[in-house]
């Protein structure tokens, strides 16, 4: 009789040990799902800086500056 008390109290612990590691390898994957995708978002929504293209010097004929990703014929090189 207290042999059978004491094989339904240790499989008891042992099934309660069981589910708190598969919680917790159940969170570790979900941080590091988490993790991943805001590293994603990161990525595709960074700030990209404006490129500058500068064609003569200040004043003379012809002179332009472009900022931003413009496609004109009279900023290519």
């Amino acid at each position: 009789m207290i042999f059978g008390f004491f094989k339904k109290l240790i499989k008891y612990y042992i099934d309660k040990l069981i589910d708190w590691l598969r919680m917790q390898k159940f969170n570790l994957e979900l941080d590091n799902e988490i993790k991943e995708f805001h590293e994603d978002w990161l990525e595709e929504n960074e700030k990209k800086e404006p490129k500058i293209i500068e064609k003569g010097t200040f004043g003379e004929d012809g002179w332009s500056i472009s900022i931003g990703d413009v496609d004109d014929e009279d900023t290519k090189n």
